[in-house]
């Protein structure tokens, strides 16, 4: 028994080394992937912080241009004696169209707009001169054009002034959808969109992922991916600060990365994003190398483990066999008997049938004609009990010794073991034999000693009708 639990635990423990193998190799793979990712992932970020800084440089020249542009517009306006002459009308006309500027006009002291082909117009978006003069040179939010009020642009004012007073305000009129003709970038092959958000209002005053402008997108509260400050972005956006992050975006319905940056002019950011399965293109082709490889890996590994699984318990199973069997006879040995007589203590069958068999003359046989003759003597008697009882029911319990348990009847018993005498006595061989059973008594010790006692009875028997010569032939 020690013997068996000693190969089981030998057995587990190669299985554990296998499958503890197995596991570090997959640890390994998901490593190497994660490892990938992460580094697919920082190296977008990177690109696009970079590219987002220089998006900010290039919005900032272009409004830097188009205040310069105007600025000059009107100093030369203020040297005309009329604000409505001829020259400034054609000075409007030739500088429409000015970049990033689709129109100019100017916003006279009793509200009204000159328009450059010389007609004056009432604002529909409730503008006035005075509340545009206190501010000076700036750059507006999104709001209603002062001609079309369900027409949303972009203003660039500059005041014109003469002798320390202003007589008119210069504006240039900027569409929001054509500043994607402005602002390109060319990462991930042109993958990436860019967005410039008014904080301030929670809007988009461009943004390539929807086309146009889009406040109640801009408004909306996205998830933001797990491993980012959720409050991050607002406290960057509060305190003009640059930074980076990834949302969920419901329109696409994927992650975006994105890093953002404020561009010095109003409440706005410029922020670029890319989406994730973007990011990880440039890695599928090694993630699809790794991952046949990891399906060939476990193919090869499972295998194997199986191939260990089937060898540990067929190598289990050969020691538990030489652990419990006679190489001599192939018949259970002394082990596997004590096995089967501790079964039988803890249960008795009704009707257990023990023969004890003893082979006369087994030691003058060795001295005789030699081990081999007595081996030989003994793989006959041993052939002859299986042919009789099953080979699963015989034992040799010592050298010239063997047990039969076999659930029948006493008389049954009897019977059989007087039928393997009779055919070890035809195959010139001598057997004494005792039976008895479980019948007569209630311990399976008591019924093996009776039958080893009536053994005994019928060797004496033997001797007294052979002599004391003790040959084992006739």
């Amino acid at each position: 028994m020690e013997f068996k639990k000693k190969i089981n635990r030998q057995g587990i423990e190669n299985m554990a080394a296998a499958f503890i193998l197995k596991s570090l190799l997959g640890i390994g793979f998901f490593t190497v992937l994660w490892m990938l990712r992460s580094y697919s992932v920082d190296f977008c970020l990177k690109t696009l912080e970079q590219e987002a800084q220089e998006v900010r440089e290039n919005i900032c020249l272009q409004i830097s241009y188009i205040q310069n542009h105007l600025e000059m517009v009107a100093d030369v306006i203020k040297e005309e004696d009329e604000i409505t002459s001829e020259r400034v009308l054609n000075l409007l006309q030739s500088n429409q169209n000015m970049g990033m500027v689709s129109r100019l006009g100017i916003v006279l002291p009793d509200d009204r707009i000159l328009k450059p082909d010389g007609t004056v117009s009432t604002p529909v978006n409730g503008i006035t001169f005075d509340e545009l003069a206190k501010k000076g040179v700036f750059v507006t939010n999104i709001e209603p054009d002062n001609l079309e009020a369900d027409r949303l642009v972009l203003f660039f004012n500059v005041p014109i002034e003469r002798k320390g007073k202003t007589e008119g305000i210069l504006f240039g009129v900027i569409e929001p959808q054509d500043l994607s003709n402005y602002f390109e970038v060319d990462i991930f092959d042109g993958n990436a969109d860019i967005f410039i958000v008014d904080t301030k209002n929670r809007e988009f005053i461009m943004d390539t992922l929807h086309g146009g402008t889009e406040k109640d997108y801009a408004s909306k509260a996205h998830k933001i991916k797990k491993g980012y400050d959720e409050g991050q972005i607002v406290r960057d956006f509060e305190d003009g600060v640059g930074g980076i992050t990834a949302y969920f975006s419901t329109s696409i319905k994927e992650y975006l990365y994105s890093a953002y940056e404020p561009i010095g002019i109003n409440d706005w950011f410029v922020m670029l994003t890319v989406p994730e399965s973007i990011v990880f293109s440039e890695t599928k082709y090694i993630e699809k190398v790794l991952f046949w490889l990891g399906v060939y890996e476990a193919v090869v590994l499972i295998t194997y483990f199986l191939w260990d699984i089937i060898r540990t318990r067929k190598e289990i199973s050969a020691k538990e066999r030489m652990a419990t069997t006679d190489l001599l006879t192939g018949l259970k040995n002394r082990n596997a008997y004590e096995q089967a007589l501790a079964g039988y203590e803890a249960s008795l069958p009704a009707s257990l049938s023990c023969v004890y068999a003893d082979a006369n003359g087994l030691h003058e046989l060795n001295n005789s004609k030699g081990h081999a003759a007595g081996d030989k003597m003994l793989q006959t008697v041993a052939a002859v009990l299986v042919d009789v009882f099953d080979k699963e029911k015989v034992y040799r319990i010592g050298g010239d010794e063997f047990l039969v348990f076999a659930e029948m009847d006493l008389g049954d018993g009897l019977k059989k073991a007087a039928w393997a005498k009779e055919k070890a006595l035809k195959a010139g061989y001598h057997v004494s034999v005792g039976a008895a059973s479980s019948e007569e008594y209630r311990e399976v010790a008591a019924v093996i000693k009776a039958a080893e006692q009536r053994m005994y009875v019928d060797k004496k028997r033997y001797y007294m009708e052979h002599g004391n010569r003790r040959s084992m032939r006739q």
